[in-house]
């Protein structure tokens, strides 16, 4: 017979529930008082820089031989 796996519940239920309905709130009239007073959407995103995978490129690709 298979094992019952318990489920793990998130701590302070309804008090954190109100806590983050009200973080939402707050962000989406930020965003748009953002938006009414010219703002891009680039510039609501922020900036964001692409980096490479630094382990992938420090190893050597594929099967090379070394001499």
């Amino acid at each position: 017979m298979a094992r019952k796996v318990k489920q793990h519940r998130r701590k302070g239920g309804e008090r954190f529930a109100r806590i983050r309905k009200d973080i939402k709130a707050q962000r989406g009239l930020d965003r748009a008082s953002h938006f009414e007073s010219g703002g891009t959407l680039a510039q609501w995103r922020g900036i964001h820089t692409v980096t490479r995978n630094a382990m992938r490129y420090r190893r050597p690709q594929g099967r090379q031989d070394y001499e």
